[in-house]
């Protein structure tokens, strides 16, 4: 079977490409990929698309500009196609009409609600493709709810657990990590809410903030005069590298990620959850969203957003436990067996 791929990076740097990365990896049909890491150049390339900056007239331009550079640079025509990108629908659309070959995309959240709701072109590419692969209930739901009708299929995102581990020779130390940023989604102003108690309880525990944050951003400078104000114990690490990621997880004694969602802007899993799993760490999320099928029963706690009550509760809760809990890892899906799923997939399509 011979596949085109449609993606935003070629490497994991985000969370369209950790999930394209992985099942990429761990298929074994032949893969054409195509990216927009050099989004801005100038040029035809593999790595060129231009999609994810899509805006009126001149976005059907840039799909246009795609279209026409997968048809020049292609290393074949493929079996069929598969989006993983959400802006790249009506490409794999027109190319799917070209070719006359079968389209799946994979809806992760947020894009597979906001672009064929707000767009016909996408609606109509979304109900087009002989499947939608949701990578949450939550994204399937909301994509329903929306009147976006389409062949949905579910498949829940892993984690590669050859890397992400339990480390025993690392004690648990008293931190909390968040791992994001500073989208209102990410739920942090809520997170430093519930450490305003948290702090009063045991001033010991920290809040351990990762990842890549413009410091001159007037989010950030309102953040730090809230964490002043309150004398939260909050360190920010920045971007770091993904050993070091890892290690975090692997010593911190609780997660959290506590999505807010609203409407069109929502967690459409939450890799964040899965990942601190795999390294032998609880973690918290919020209901109604993705966190729901990311957080396995027993791996973690889902509590109702805004509540600061029940979240503080929680963490004291946690940090108080005598004897930490050992996280279900045999219940975590690992890339391999998630790649699987989509190859199994792509082959009763492609037939």
């Amino acid at each position: 079977m011979n596949l085109l791929f449609l993606t935003s990076n070629r490497q994991p740097k985000d969370g369209w490409s950790v999930v394209g990365y992985n099942i990429k990896k761990n298929l074994s049909a032949k893969v054409d990929v195509f990216s927009s890491e050099n989004i801005d150049k100038i040029s035809f390339g593999k790595s060129t698309l231009k999609s994810e900056l899509f805006s009126g007239m001149k976005g059907i331009l840039f799909i246009f500009l795609d279209v026409l550079n997968i048809i020049l640079k292609k290393d074949f025509i493929p079996d069929i196609i598969h989006c993983n990108v959400e802006f790249y629908a009506p490409v794999a659309m027109i190319l799917s009409k070209i070719w006359n070959v079968p389209y799946t995309i994979t809806a992760h959240g947020t894009y597979g609600v906001l672009l064929p709701t707000k767009y016909k072109l996408y609606k109509k590419a979304f109900e087009n493709a002989n499947k939608v692969i949701c990578v949450s209930n939550f994204t399937k739901k909301r994509m329903i709810e929306e009147n976006i009708n389409c062949n949905f299929e579910v498949i829940l995102n892993g984690v590669d657990k050859a890397k992400f581990k339990p480390n025993k020779d690392i004690k648990k130390e008293n931190i909390i990590t968040f791992v994001g940023n500073l989208k209102t989604r990410k739920g942090l102003r809520y997170l430093l809410d519930g450490m305003i108690k948290v702090g009063k309880l045991n001033s010991k525990i920290q809040l351990v903030i990762i990842g890549n944050i413009n410091t001159k951003h007037e989010g950030y400078i309102n953040i730090l005069k809230f964490i002043k104000q309150n004398n939260l114990n909050v360190k920010f690490t920045g971007k770091i590298t993904e050993k070091e990621l890892i290690e975090y997880y692997q010593k911190t004694k609780l997660n959290i990620l506590p999505s807010q969602t609203e409407p069109f802007y929502f967690e459409g899993f939450g890799l964040i959850h899965v990942e601190a799993n795999a390294c032998g760490t609880l973690t918290i999320g919020t209901k109604n969203s993705g966190n729901e099928d990311a957080i396995i029963d027993g791996n973690g706690y889902l509590v109702e957003y805004g509540n600061v009550e029940e979240l503080s509760k929680k963490i004291i809760e946690i940090f108080e436990m005598k004897n930490y809990p050992e996280v279900n890892y045999s219940k975590l899906y690992d890339w391999k067996y998630v790649a699987n799923q989509y190859e199994k997939l792509f082959r009763s399509i492609a037939k």
